[in-house]
């Protein structure tokens, strides 16, 4: 009985160390709004100006809230599923 009761109050542990359920989240959004605004591009729904200005600011509120490694990584995980948005990928951000 007393095993079951420390069970129950036990502090729950994250899958991931150092990674919080709110930390996920953030990267969950900025990398789906980076690959939504390359899709959008590619089918024609966005301008290559317009884009290029949405990926910008995307990548610096990336930056801004989860540090230029996060930046980089959601960048390389983008262009790993639509290539063509290279051609339309901020140079500098």
């Amino acid at each position: 009985m007393l095993l079951a009761a420390s069970v129950l109050v036990a502090p729950r542990t994250n899958a991931l160390p150092g990674v919080d359920e709110l930390d996920i989240s953030q990267r969950a959004k900025g990398q789906g709004w980076l690959q939504a605004t390359c899709t959008y591009y590619g089918l024609g729904w966005l301008q290559a100006d317009r884009a290029q200005r949405g990926l910008r600011r995307i990548v610096l509120e990336i930056s801004k809230d989860q540090g230029p490694g996060a930046a980089e990584m959601a960048r390389q995980e983008t262009l790993a599923r639509d290539p063509g948005c290279m051609s339309i990928w901020p140079q500098t951000p």
